[in-house]
């Protein structure tokens, strides 16, 4: 006999509208502001700043919507996924890019890479000052990526 799962409308986290919660911590994506909860983004948040599954922090979700805009991860949200998950991509101007992580523990490289370019980093601050596409900075270019996301 197949068990039926319990499930039960939740206010959204981010615009409060019902979304349906299973017993098994799972959520409906939001039909109505399009917000993807995990099953428990308490701890990514806390301890990452991140959230799961759209790496947008919840604080920060919460800011975009007020000001109707999408959800997208920023710069810093994005580099603390590539820490928690070891790989990232983000899509540019129609290309694909690629920021993963290659070493150890203790000596981890930043690898940026397309189908054009591959730079690597040895630490954190290098790779936030000087990852660039064609000459330009990513930090300064971060407002025109897409779709920044773990692999």
């Amino acid at each position: 006999m197949k068990k039926d799962i319990k499930e039960e409308p939740v206010p959204c986290e981010i615009c409060g509208y019902p979304v349906i919660h299973n017993e098994y911590g799972f959520y409906q994506n939001c039909p109505k502001c399009g917000w993807r909860r995990g099953c428990d983004n308490t701890v990514l948040e806390q301890q990452w700043g991140i959230g799961y599954p759209m790496l947008v922090s919840l604080s920060h979700a919460r800011e975009q919507y007020k000001q109707g805009l999408p959800f997208k991860a920023d710069f810093d949200e994005f580099i603390q996924g590539l820490f928690f998950y070891s790989e990232m991509l983000f899509d540019y101007q129609g290309a694909t890019c690629e920021v993963f992580l290659k070493g150890d523990e203790k000596s981890d490289i930043i690898v940026f890479c397309c189908t054009e370019f591959q730079q690597e980093y040895f630490s954190e601050k290098d790779f936030r000052e000087k990852a660039n596409i064609h000459g330009k900075c990513l930090k300064d270019i971060w407002d025109e990526v897409q779709d920044p996301r773990y692999m």
